[in-house]
């Protein structure tokens, strides 16, 4: 167990001794804590083996790349971290929290353009986040998006009738930009569809935050928390809400509720980067009017429900599904390794 994890009182200790780090070396945080001591001496001890690929997973981490051949080393990024930081500072109302916000942002952004410009390959998720990169790094290193795909008939509707009026709020709550949806949504669009007949609202996906306890008690609530299986969820609901802000990446539960015949009303942030089109495989709001009308018409339209849903059904069968990128991700690792083993 690492040693920050050993208990409360060391999870804090560890914490402080990163913060002081941070203030006297002038880095960030997250770049110091995520990417400890411990990790580097364990990459230092993996090198002495034999690898023809290593992929490391976030730019905070690249420091572990030092002890392997360049030629060898690829950095997968899930996201463009400076991009996401910026909304959080332009979102930002209370003026210490967003000079702590502007900071963070300033710093990351130093660190996370010199992680991927010091890589030779880098791998990203989405086109939107390729051509970021490309855009940062120009020729100095080599970018492909990493092709993910869905079971899509691990997700395909089961025949479970859906609950006319239930509105799903599907998010890991332990991750920021999920809280501050869910926070958008209780407090800035919740109260505009309150008088729809028939509305239910499931939040699925860990505890309320405690300034949203109160939200729990409303009897048109379900708060499920964290659960080993989606698809229940994902097929009695009418319609999945995903009010992000800010955030970046890729969104797998939109994947998953569109391979699930789900319709979707979300923001232009949650889905950005992904190839869909808004109002045919799903309704873009991105105000509180516009997911209140949004809303509306998919739990009033049964007619545009299905529509929606079966198009983005369709596209993530042939686009999405495991077999059509198995292939692809072949292709891809084939051409990372080709280079290193000259063999074709």
């Amino acid at each position: 167990m690492a040693p920050n994890k050993k208990s409360l009182v060391h999870r804090a200790a560890y914490r402080l001794w990163y913060q002081f780090k941070a203030a006297v070396m002038r880095r960030s945080l997250k770049r110091l804590y995520d990417c400890p001591g411990a990790f580097l001496n364990a990459a230092k001890r993996l090198s002495k083996g034999s690898f023809d690929l290593v992929l490391v997973e976030y730019w905070q981490l690249q420091g572990m790349m030092q002890f392997f051949p360049a030629e060898k080393c690829v950095l997968l990024t899930h996201d463009i971290d400076m991009l996401v930081n910026r909304q959080i500072s332009l979102l930002e109302k209370n003026l210490v929290k967003k000079i702590k916000a502007v900071r963070r942002w300033l710093t990351e952004q130093r660190e996370e353009v010199a992680a991927y410009r010091s890589s030779r390959r880098v791998l990203a998720l989405t086109e939107r986040d390729r051509d970021a990169v490309i855009k940062l790094c120009g020729d100095r290193c080599e970018v492909d998006v990493l092709p993910f795909g869905v079971d899509v008939d691990f997700f395909s509707p089961s025949g479970m009738k859906r609950n006319r009026g239930e509105v799903l709020f599907l998010g890991h709550l332990a991750a920021s930009f999920n809280r501050d949806a869910l926070d958008y949504f209780v407090r800035r669009i919740y109260p505009r569809i309150d008088d729809l007949d028939g509305l239910s609202i499931t939040v699925v996906g860990g505890s309320l935050p405690k300034e949203l306890g109160y939200f729990a008690l409303r009897s048109e609530v379900e708060v499920v928390g964290g659960v080993g299986d989606v698809r229940p969820y994902l097929h009695r609901a009418s319609c999945l809400v995903i009010p992000m802000r800010f955030g970046g990446g890729l969104r797998i539960r939109i994947l998953e509720a569109m391979a699930a015949g789900l319709p979707i009303v979300c923001s232009s942030v949650a889905i950005a980067g992904m190839p869909f089109e808004a109002g045919r495989e799903y309704l873009e709001a991105n105000t509180p009017d516009e997911f209140e009308q949004e809303i509306k018409r998919i739990l009033d339209d049964g007619d545009l429900s299905a529509t929606i849903a079966r198009a983005a059904s369709e596209k993530i069968r042939k686009q999405f599904s495991a077999s059509v990128q198995e292939q692809r991700i072949v292709t891809l690792f084939r051409q990372l390794l080709r280079p290193l083993s000259g063999t074709p």
